[in-house]
């Protein structure tokens, strides 16, 4: 399993509950700080099937392509201002079937340049969120097949964060999408 943008590891030790001793997980995250701590955590835990490695969620490193059962992601793409390219590198380190399951926050209406340049709106995970549509053309150009969208109950805390929610439909979402298994013709 690989989790992107593992930040303090939380979700990748979920996973591990989830794999068990015999299975593997991966986390991935950019910042020196938090990635240190996940290696602290799963050290003092023993979960010696959980890694963690420095990267970034848009360029994976060093993981083979089709070698993944599921990539998971709680709230980090909306981050990343290469959604398109995040989708891409986890389809390819996906194998045939393998499944990407996601928890992120998306709009109804595209943002404004106001909105997506506020700082407290990007530490609210709004100012990067995506327009939905978009978000699942990122998903289908991929390569990927949605199988199933939920909205999420979900409030935002700062008054500026619900004001723009209610603007711009601003709202959180988990996605399960799948890869494909190609099936040979036959002949």
């Amino acid at each position: 399993m690989l989790d992107l943008g593992s930040g303090s590891g939380t979700d990748s030790f979920a996973a591990a509950h989830l794999v068990g001793p015999a299975g593997a997980v991966l986390g991935v995250d950019f910042t020196a700080e938090q990635l240190a701590k996940a290696r602290r955590v799963a050290a003092a835990a023993g979960r010696s099937q959980v890694e963690f490695r420095e990267g970034r969620i848009d360029s994976l490193p060093a993981i083979d392509d089709g070698s993944v059962d599921c990539v998971i992601s709680n709230g980090v793409i909306n981050l990343s201002p290469y959604k398109e390219q995040v989708f891409a590198e986890a389809a390819r380190a996906l194998r045939p079937g393998g499944r990407l399951a996601i928890a992120d926050i998306l709009t109804v209406q595209q943002l404004t340049d106001g909105i997506v340049g506020n700082a407290d709106l990007w530490a609210s995970c709004i100012g990067g969120a995506a327009q939905q549509d978009v978000y699942r053309a990122d998903n289908e150009g991929a390569g990927l097949r949605i199988e199933q969208t939920r909205t999420n109950p979900y409030e935002f805390i700062s008054e500026q964060a619900r004001a723009a929610s209610a603007t711009y439909g601003v709202h959180s979402v988990s996605l399960l999408a799948v890869k494909p298994i190609r099936v040979s013709p036959r002949r």
